[in-house]
């Protein structure tokens, strides 16, 4: 698990870079003896975990760091669901941990302002009740989130200035810098402790022309590089891409040569509500090109609203839909929500033709400046194939990869961050298996001396001189957003609904007496009968439910559970011999 410096292997044996980078396995884990980490304020090693954000979809993130006795988190984010999840709204670490050491977490500090970064606080701050450090474009951003909660007053927030911060948290001596990202104030955290310096990167890349905010504190990076860094817990996102990571300067200049190469129609342009940097260049593109801005989508609005107020996006300026109206299709250039087919977005909208504000159709054309989050590519195909059957002209990054620009590192910029800081050790963190482990790759290629691969859960201690390793296993998972409830993502309730989305379901109505059936059953169904037709199906399920109660003795037609059971085995049989399906069956009981 750890990589070693000056470690050999001999000539006839080939390192076996995936096993070395295999994460302690479940048999393991539970050898690992419980240290009840750092209860005592005399222990001074470091200790760092992962609730969320290892391994798994992307999104979640959330970690934490401990010495002497106090815990900080670092981000607090949510997932987006997965199929198995039906009708779930977001996804949130489990939180049974953070519980039992609510006492001792000092604060929570976000390094910028993208969902699956400070998501969940709304859901999960209620429990431990902490201070929350962030920039003022990160705070202004929670706001929002806390005001559709009922939360908006009741959370103490501690504004880091953009130019960075140096201040300290208990044991805990941190500093903020500026790292570039795709959302302006995105920072970097430094973490002075007595084992030695540890830095979190948050999401990050080094861009020479960001266009907004500056670019990566480099001093900063030097300053800690020269005192010397005992970890890095480093985004992974990105660590597949081979290629320095575009700037986005240059995805200006692209965006101005497609749109001046469209001559008819309807110009659409997507992108995410929350990339500032891509919204100013879409700006400048239409004031390039000669059109003017309409902004469409409640989230975009709100971004940009709060960009200007933290003075980004100066001179920025954009019509309505009924002001679009009045112009030529060639002066115009739509903005809207939807890059990833979110179901209530305005592009998801407009391509199921159920928009008001703007339809588009053929010869028109939609430019996609974004990337497909893995797990979404079905929602998007969807969109796209929508715009495709409308005849519109979908333009994305599969036909033209210069108009988008990822705001995450690559792999030339984590080589250039590990050679640069030269730590002790490395964990990847932030992004599915795949990604985490190239991320170890790109480490040990840099000859970093450790690198260790967690899991959500797994907890490993960091002592100055000495190999990380796991000391300890939280029991974590997924808690759902389902409404107003929080329940497992093992509930049953998700089985039931999947069993429902493929399968329909069945209802059955009993009334019932001392002697047996009162009254003919009632059956009804979601998506296993025909509402019309001969209702051959029905009536053989009631001839088998009343051949069966009627063979029932007096004993067993007083048991609603058996008679329950035997009904509803009686329209499986039925069920599966004339339609070879299995719909869950729910089973009434009246008695007179």
């Amino acid at each position: 698990m750890f990589f070693n410096k000056g470690k050999k292997e001999k000539k006839t044996k080939k390192t076996n870079i995936t096993n070395m980078l295999t994460p302690t396995p479940k048999e393991d884990k539970k050898k690992i003896i419980k240290t009840q980490m750092n209860l005592s304020s005399s222990d001074n090693k470091v200790y760092f975990g992962a609730l969320g954000g290892m391994g798994e979809k992307i999104g979640c993130n959330l970690y934490l760091y401990g010495t002497r006795g106090e815990w900080i988190i670092i981000d607090m984010g949510i997932g987006f669901p997965t199929e198995r999840m039906a009708g779930a709204e977001y996804v949130i670490p489990d939180t049974t941990f953070l519980r039992s050491i609510k006492d001792r977490i000092k604060a929570i500090l976000l390094t910028h302002s993208h969902e699956d970064h400070y998501g969940a606080i709304p859901y999960i701050w209620p429990e431990i009740r902490c201070p929350i450090y962030g920039s003022a474009f990160a705070l202004k951003m929670l706001e929002n989130k806390l005001a559709e909660n009922d939360l908006l007053g009741k959370v103490p927030m501690k504004k880091v200035s953009k130019e960075g911060a140096h201040f300290k948290i208990g044991h805990f001596d941190i500093e903020y810098f500026h790292f570039t990202h795709s959302i302006p104030q995105s920072n970097g955290i430094i973490i002075r402790t007595e084992q030695g310096n540890i830095l979190h990167t948050g999401d990050w890349k080094f861009d020479p022309t960001p266009l907004i905010d500056t670019t990566t504190d480099m001093n900063a990076l030097k300053r800690v590089a020269k005192e010397g860094v005992l970890a890095i817990m480093c985004d992974s996102t990105n660590a597949l891409e081979l290629e320095h990571s575009r700037s986005e300067a240059d995805v200006i200049i692209e965006l101005e040569k497609v749109i001046k190469n469209i001559k008819e129609g309807k110009v659409v342009i997507t992108c995410f509500s929350t990339n500032v940097a891509r919204i100013e260049s879409i700006y400048k593109s239409a004031k390039a090109t000669g059109r003017k801005l309409v902004v469409m989508g409640r989230s975009m609005e709100t971004v940009i609203d709060i960009a200007k107020s933290e003075g980004y996006l100066k001179d920025f300026d954009y019509l309505s839909a009924e002001e679009a109206y009045k112009l030529d299709n060639r002066q115009v250039l739509y903005l809207c929500t939807g890059t990833q087919g979110e179901p209530r977005s305005v592009l998801t909208r407009v391509s199921e033709n159920t928009y008001t504000d703007l339809k588009l159709h053929a010869g028109d054309t939609v430019i996609f400046s974004s990337k497909m989050i893995p797990g979404n590519e079905e929602s998007i195909l969807a969109v796209q194939n929508n715009l495709s059957r409308m005849g519109v002209n979908v333009i994305a990054t599969i036909d033209n990869p210069k108009i988008h620009a990822s705001g995450h590192g690559s792999k030339p910029e984590l080589e250039q961050l590990y050679n640069l800081l030269k730590p002790q050790i490395v964990v990847p963190v932030h992004g599915e298996p795949i990604h985490i482990f190239r991320n170890a790759k790109i480490a040990q290629g840099c000859k970093i001396q450790h690198v260790e691969i967690i899991n959500n859960g797994d907890f490993i201690e960091l002592e100055a001189g000495k190999k990380p390793h796991i000391t300890e296993v939280i029991p974590t998972g997924e808690i759902i957003i389902d409404g107003t409830r929080h329940i497992s993502s093992t509930n049953e309730i998700f089985s039931a609904r999947r069993k429902i989305n493929y399968n329909g379901a069945v209802f059955i109505s009993l009334v019932l007496n001392k002697s047996g059936l009162a009254e003919k059953p009632e059956i009804s169904s979601f998506g296993v009968f025909e509402t019309d037709g001969s209702g051959f199906t029905k009536s053989a399920i009631v001839k088998e439910i009343q051949s069966t109660i009627k063979n029932l003795s007096k004993k067993e037609l007083t048991k609603d559970e058996t008679i329950k059971e035997i009904t509803k085995a009686s329209a499986r049989r039925v069920i599966r011999d004339l339609m070879d399906k299995k719909p869950p069956i729910s089973v009434h009981i009246i008695r007179k």
